[in-house]
C-alpha cells in the first residue's frame, strides 16, 4: 500500500468507544473493520442509496472477499477518528475501496477492501447496478477538486 496520502472522496467522523479498546487502551485490531463498514455505508447513504433495503430496492449487498490494512499509529479511548474512503476499482461484480483513517492530522491506518455485489438467494456474485455504478463514479470524479489533506466535499463531519 502506498504511503502517499489518498485522495478521499468521502469522510466520516466516529469517536473511539470503551468498547472498541483492548487492555492496553488502544483500538482492537479488528475493531477497525467496523468503522470501515460504517463509513461505506454512510458514503453510499451520501449517494442517495439508504442501507436498509439497499438490496431489495436495487440489488445491490456486498460480501468482504479481501482485506488489506497497514497500521501506523495507534488509536485510543475517546479519539475522534476520521474515516476517509475511496472507490479504486469498479469491476462488473466487484470494486476496490480505499481507506484512511486519521485523528486530526496523523494516519492511524490505510485499508484496501475488496467487495463483491452478492445474491445470497443464488448464491452467487452479480453485476453491479447501474445507478450505483454511475454514482460512485461521479463521486469520484471530486478527487480531483481534493485539498492536499485529501478532503473534498462529500463528509458526514459536522463543521468546526
Amino acid at each position: 500500500m502506498s504511503t502517499d496520502a489518498l485522495a478521499c472522496v468521502f469522510w466520516h467522523r466516529e469517536r473511539v468507544r470503551f468498547r472498541d479498546v483492548d487492555l492496553q487502551r488502544i483500538v482492537y485490531y479488528g475493531k477497525y473493520l467496523d468503522y470501515f463498514d460504517n463509513a461505506l455505508y454512510e458514503y453510499l447513504r451520501s449517494l442517495g442509496f439508504e442501507t436498509g433495503g439497499i438490496d431489495a430496492r436495487h440489488g445491490f449487498d456486498t460480501s468482504v472477499v479481501h482485506i488489506e490494512i497497514d497500521y501506523l499509529s495507534p488509536a485510543a479511548f475517546d479519539d475522534l477518528l476520521d474515516v476517509g474512503l475511496r472507490v479504486t476499482r469498479l469491476g462488473r461484480t466487484s470494486f476496490d475501496v480505499d481507506f484512511e483513517l486519521r485523528v486530526g492530522e496523523r494516519v492511524i491506518c490505510r485499508a484496501k477492501l475488496v467487495l463483491v455485489n452478492y445474491d445470497a438467494r443464488l448464491q452467487q456474485a452479480r453485476p453491479i447496478p447501474q445507478e450505483i455504478r454511475d454514482a460512485i463514479e461521479a463521486s469520484n470524479e471530486a478527487v480531483a477538486q481534493a485539498t492536499p489533506d485529501g478532503r473534498v466535499g462529500l463528509d458526514t463531519i459536522p463543521e468546526a
